[in-house]
């Protein structure tokens, strides 16, 4: 009741409300007043006795001549005229009858009305009529009769006219009265509206003046919020600066770091030392990808994430988070199924690595937190989206709770403590997931019970899109060697300078360095290079001041090109590096393929396909994240889903293109014995001659990538890897592993009319 009469909660309704209550209190008793005088005012007033009177003196008036005329018939010697007499006495009665009781009863509240005398007159003039309308004459006894009356139909006459008169008088007094009483009464309610008036506009002027006491207390309250906004905004400033140089501060070593971990790699280690250096790849790797998760969400929290928007090709890049995270299910004995739908588009425009990062920490969870059976993941469109992409994730892992889904993408939120230690993780991923999924027009729902296990499903806005032009002449082609080239490396840390000596100079290239922007500045102006790489972060000069004042030189050395090393991920320091003139950056740890790639982009070495096709641990996912090895047993099911051998879009479109022969002939250079890939492979397996082993199985995988045969290239990407990584791959079943995903895929093949071929 106290909230409904408080006045500062009232709305509109509420006053509307409360004024016609008020209007309806003081002006229905006015109005009533007010019909009351109109109706009192309306009224005939005196007028009914004034006529009644005026009657009534013409009456006196005719009787009195009458009285006259028949006093002077009864004297003696007296001839009266009989004409004279009826005459006077025909006008008395009419004038009589026009006398009548309806015109006193017009008057309102009228008296009762005088009937004797008007009874007695009308009985006078029916004797007149009658004495005076006889043939025989005039009676003088008759008149005299007459005669007498008449004296006393004049006294009754003259009694009614004052009676009318008082009647008359106490009727205005009356209305008078009535009057005065109505005046009083609206004189009252005015009165009383104009008290109401009064205490409504003072009761207004204390609620406003309290309004205004209140809008002042808002506002001071506003100023004290908006000095707290901009002191918030001014921190969060501040921790996104001091991210961006722990960023910097943090990765810096972590390049010398990796770098000297990949130099220590060489063929006469120990398996114990090669043991040793990929323990201490992996956990430098693990704290890098916490590093990215922390500062992602640092980055969202402050707004300046932004999403790059480039054509994508949805399938492949499932594809290659699907290969990259088999070797971790196969670790734990699970199967890991991927199925993409035939009628997904084959380019959308997206974030890529974002995209990525979204199916790799989903898939990553499902199988962190499986202990058994499978992970199943199937990218589909949306059925009520146009552009919708619909991600579903399953596995057959522990499942959750009611109240661990409620706070499942909390920040570090750990459902189980003894699980996440067991497990792993930060905490990040699935809020950072989440973030990302709603920047692209989409959001990430969960469905779990324990025991059961979870699914996970992701939609995503990715409208379809052309495939890109080629990259061609970007550069002329003149400007593309394979000469060495003359680097100018501006690093300011001596670790990164050994790293990146040793770097360059097995790539076959000459080297100057120097510690800060302004040296190499001064060192552009002295002599020629080819290429200069710049560290984001540097004394005196940083990166992009380095290379705002490269450009503003004079001669060729402005157009030097310039590749910005950066572990910046705060701020938006592509953009920012576009702008004065970077032609490209790579980010820290710098990774021979990371630079092999920029330098090509810039247009200084010739593309080859090895190097952009390079899966092993240092492509730009696994560089971010650990891949596990593979000393366990592989657990093969006993029975092959046809899905997962074989791509069935992939290989239907690769064989509409040719002829059966033709197709026959590809497929013998795969499965043929013995020159065919598979064949060779194996037998370099066998041999345990890892150089022609790392050569046939990425040739392998290419021609398996091409046909669609997942199984085969799931399985020769791995062998792939582990040479990169310097691993044996002829032990742990894998040359049975290669065996089976052949058979199996040839078997597969009859569902095509395929011919198996031996």
């Amino acid at each position: 009741m106290s909230e409904r009469w408080n006045l500062a909660n009232w709305r509109g309704r509420h006053w509307a409300g409360a004024m016609a209550v008020l209007l309806a209190l003081t002006l229905l008793p006015l109005g009533w007043v007010q019909w009351q005088q109109f109706k009192l005012t309306s009224a005939p007033g005196t007028q009914p006795f004034d006529a009644f009177a005026h009657q009534l003196g013409q009456v006196e008036s005719t009787l009195a001549r009458l009285s006259d005329h028949l006093q002077a018939a009864t004297r003696p010697n007296a001839t009266p005229s009989s004409d004279t007499l009826r005459l006077h006495s025909e006008t008395l009665a009419t004038q009589a009858q026009q006398l009548q009781e309806p015109a006193l009863s017009e008057a309102p509240d009228s008296p009762p009305q005088p009937t004797s005398a008007l009874d007695l007159l009308r009985s006078f003039t029916e004797a007149s009529r009658a004495m005076l309308a006889g043939p025989s004459g005039i009676n003088t006894a008759s008149l005299a009769q007459l005669s007498s009356l008449a004296g006393e139909l004049q006294s009754s006459l003259k009694a009614l006219a004052h009676q009318v008169q008082l009647q008359k008088a106490q009727w205005a007094q009356q209305h008078q009265q009535r009057l005065r009483r109505l005046a009083w009464m609206e004189a009252a309610l005015i009165a009383l509206l104009a008290i109401g008036a009064a205490g409504l506009m003072a009761f207004l002027v204390v609620h406003m003046r309290r309004q205004v006491r209140r809008f002042q207390k808002l506002q001071k309250i506003s100023n004290r919020l908006a000095h707290a906004r901009d002191e918030a905004e001014q921190a969060n400033h501040g921790k996104s600066v001091f991210l961006a140089n722990m960023s910097h501060e943090i990765r810096t070593p972590f390049q010398g770091l990796l770098g000297m971990l990949d130099l220590l790699e060489e063929p006469h280690l120990s398996g114990r030392q090669r043991d040793y250096i990929q323990t201490a790849r992996d956990s430098a790797l693990h704290l890098l990808g916490v590093l990215n998760d922390i500062l992602d969400v640092a980055t969202m929290d402050s707004g300046t994430l932004k999403l790059s928007h480039t054509p994508t090709h949805l399938k492949r890049l499932v594809q290659d988070v699907e290969t990259r995270m088999q070797g971790s299910a196969r670790d734990k004995g699970l199967a890991l199924d991927v199925y993409t739908a035939g009628d997904l588009p084959e380019w959308v425009l997206t974030d890529a690595t974002r995209l990525r990062q979204i199916v790799f920490n989903l898939l990553s969870n499902a199988i962190k937190f499986t202990s058994s059976g499978s992970v199943i993941a199937e990218v589909a469109r949306a059925p009520d989206r146009r552009d919708g992409v619909v991600i579903t994730v399953r596995d057959t892992g522990s499942g959750m709770d009611e109240d661990t889904l409620k706070h499942l993408f909390t920040r570090f939120y750990q459902a189980d403590s003894s699980l996440r230690r067991r497990a792993g993780g930060s905490g990040l991923g699935l809020e950072i997931s989440r973030n990302l999924a709603r920047m692209m027009g989409g959001d990430i729902e969960v469905q779990s019970q324990p025991g059961v296990g979870s699914v996970f499903t992701v939609t995503l806005a990715l409208p379809e899109t052309a495939a890109p032009p080629l990259d061609v002449a970007e550069v002329p082609k003149a400007n593309k060697r394979s000469t060495p080239l003359r680097v100018l490396v501006a690093e300011d840390h001596p670790i990164n300078l050994k790293y990146m000596s040793i770097l360059l100079e097995n790539m076959g290239h000459s080297a100057v360095f120097c510690e800060n922007g302004q040296e190499a500045l001064d060192l552009l102006a002295q002599e020629k290079f080819d290429v200069v790489l710049l560290d984001y972060h540097m004394p005196v000069l940083d990166g992009l001041a380095t290379t705002e004042a490269i450009r503003a030189l004079d001669g060729p050395a402005a157009r030097t090109k310039v590749i910005l090393i950066t572990a910046d991920v705060v701020n938006d320091t592509r953009k920012r590096a576009s702008e004065v003139g970077v032609d490209a950056f790579t980010s820290k740890p710098l990774q021979a393929d990371d630079l092999l790639r920029a330098l090509q982009h810039c247009g200084l070495l010739a593309s080859d396909a090895t190097d952009t096709d390079r899966t092993g641990p240092h492509s730009s996912l696994g560089g971010l994240f650990p891949v596990s090895a593979y000393e366990l047993p592989v657990r093969l099911p006993e029975e092959q889903d046809p899905s997962t051998l074989i791509d069935s879009e992939s290989f239907t479109d690769i064989a509409s293109l040719m002829p059966e022969e033709t197709l026959a002939e590809l497929l013998s250079t795969l499965f043929k014995p013995p020159d065919g890939s598979v064949h060779l492979l194996l037998a370099a397996l066998d041999n345990r001659e890892l150089a022609a082993v790392g050569y046939n199985a990425h040739k392998l995988k290419g021609t398996a990538m091409l046909m669609g045969f997942r199984a085969i290239v799931r399985t020769a990407a791995r062998i792939e890897e582990m040479v990169h990584k310097g691993e044996d791959p002829c032990t742990g079943g894998l040359s049975q592993q290669l065996r089976r995903d052949m058979e199996h895929t040839q078997g597969a093949l009859g569902q095509f009319g395929v011919r198996e071929v031996r």
